[in-house]
Parts: C-alpha cells; structure tokens; sequence
C-alpha cells in the first residue's frame, strides 16, 4: 500500500470513491459533484493537492483531505486545517488504511497549520490526537414580525460588501471574491441578503428545508431580530449555530426565547492542537478565558 498526494490526473477517481462510500454510509445518493461544486465541480489542483489518498498498486482505496484555511478570531489570524472526506472502499475496511491516512495528514498538517480539525467518532479520531474542545449552541427561534426586515438572493454586486461585513464577526473565514458566494451555497444552502428597510444589514446562508443557519453575518445588533423575520419568511422555525466566542449574539438570543429546550448545547468538532497560540491570543483579543477553543463547522 503507498500513501501519498493525490495528482491531477487522479481527480475523477477521487470523486467516484467519495460518491461511493458517501451514498452507502449515507443511505441516500450523495454526488459531491452537486453537493460541493465549489471544489469537486471540475478537475482542479486545489481539489487533487489537498487529498492523501491510499493505493493498491494503481487503485485509489482510499483518501482523507486537508484544507488550509485563513481564520480569524478577535483580529488574529489562525492557521486552521479542515480535515475530512476520510474514507477506505468497503473492500480494504479493517486492514489499518485510514489509520494510515490519518497519520500522514498529521505528518503534513505539522509543517503547514496551527490546528487540525475534523468532525467524527472520538474514540475513532483520539488515536491519532484528536479531542472534544470547545462549545457550540443550536438556537431555535419561532417565526415573529417581520418588522421591515426582507430576503433576497445575494447578487454580485453585494459581494464586496458582504464581505466587509463578515469581517466583523467575532470569529470569520478569510475568502477570496470568487470563493465568497459559492461557500455560502455548499450543501445546496441559500445564500440570502438580509434588508432593514431597503438597507443591507447583512447575509445568512441558509438550507430552507431544514431551517437551518449555517453561517451569518448581521451587524444592525438586531440578530434575533433577523431570525424571527427569517422564520417568518419560510414558514417554519430556525436553528442558528453559535460558537462559544459569539457571547454577545448567545446572551440576546438567550434572552428571547421563552422555551429553554430551544438553546442546545454540543461539540463543535475534534482537534489536534499543533500551536495554540494564535487561539489563545484571539480569545484573550475578545476577552474571554483562554482555555475557550473552537473551530468553525465547514463543509
């Protein structure tokens, strides 16, 4: 068996072994075509250059993924590693592949990143030095007025502000233009303009059938008020996902929630910290204990 990079020329049957194993454990057809067009669209190097894969003389048995990622957390920058897509065919499963796989994105996350992270099974994922940190809330909101507050598919010429915007969150991802838009529809999510009164006051990424807030940036101070209006407008009731460094946003939401069983407690991911530092600096930035540290949830 040989663990290396994947090349160019093997994106296909990268995408075919992720179909595969994803619409088996799934139970569902998953098309990483459809469901991530943004990187599994076309062939591209950032795709193939960010795989490990496992082979069996020429055969792809394999893969696990490392995607570097800008993140930022009260003004410092973190060197963040998404790590996923780790799958072995169903033919090679027991014979210590993705032990294999998962120990070489160690050795290459080492010389590139500050922190890995990747969502999983613990007891799967601590052999090789992951662990439960950090604190993430699920908050459902009922439907309330809409109180001036509208909807609309983002257009490209708000791109550049919405960006600006969602560098004031406690906590953001660095994008480029052209990647901006296309991360907030991952999955098949809405990406949604939220108007006060004609007036851009931010954006939501949102999956409309489940009601569920992926990502937001809102910065009238009014976010309960912006879900509300947003229940309203899909006629059903909205979860937004809340990591432990948006005290602010928790505490009003929080506050206006009559049923308690609506603000749910979680793990946001497992980590392998490589330097804590810049965490621990950026929570010191937003004045929070040290010891608070969270990953964003990507997909």
């Amino acid at each position: 068996m040989e663990i290396r990079k994947l090349k160019p020329n093997e994106f296909y049957a990268l995408r075919d072994l992720l179909d595969e194993v994803f619409t088996r454990h799934n139970k569902r057809d998953t098309i990483f075509e459809k469901e991530f067009p943004r990187i599994f669209g076309e062939p591209n190097e950032y795709c193939t250059s960010s795989h490990i894969g496992a082979f069996d003389g020429d055969r792809l048995i394999g893969t696990a993924a490392m995607y570097p990622i800008d993140y930022v957390i009260g003004g410092v920058h973190v060197k963040l590693i998404a790590n996923g897509n780790v799958v072995v065919h169903e033919d090679y499963r027991g014979r210590g592949v993705m032990m294999s796989l998962l120990q070489k994105i160690n050795e290459e996350c080492d010389k590139i990143g500050d922190v890995g992270y990747l969502h999983g099974k613990a007891e799967r994922y601590g052999k090789v030095g992951y662990f439960s940190g950090g604190v993430q809330y699920l908050c459902t909101l009922e439907a309330g007025e809409k109180a001036g507050y509208e909807f609309a598919a983002v257009q490209p010429e708000e791109i550049d502000y919405l960006m600006e915007l969602s560098t004031k969150r406690t906590d953001y991802i660095v994008r480029s233009k052209k990647d901006f838009l296309p991360a907030l529809h991952s999955c098949g999510r809405e990406a949604l303009t939220v108007f006060k009164n004609g007036i851009i006051v931010g954006y939501v990424s949102l999956a409309r059938k489940s009601g569920f807030v992926e990502e937001f940036a809102i910065v009238n101070d009014d976010e309960p008020g912006v879900f509300k209006a947003l229940a309203n407008e899909i006629g059903a009731p909205v979860t937004v996902r809340l990591s432990g460094y948006e005290v602010k946003t928790f505490e009003k939401i929080k506050a206006c929630v009559k049923d308690s069983s609506a603000i749910k407690q979680s793990e946001p991911a497992l980590f392998r910290i490589i330097n804590a530092e810049p965490l621990k600096a950026g929570a010191r930035a937003l004045g929070l204990d040290e010891s608070v540290i969270y990953a964003p949830y990507l997909t």
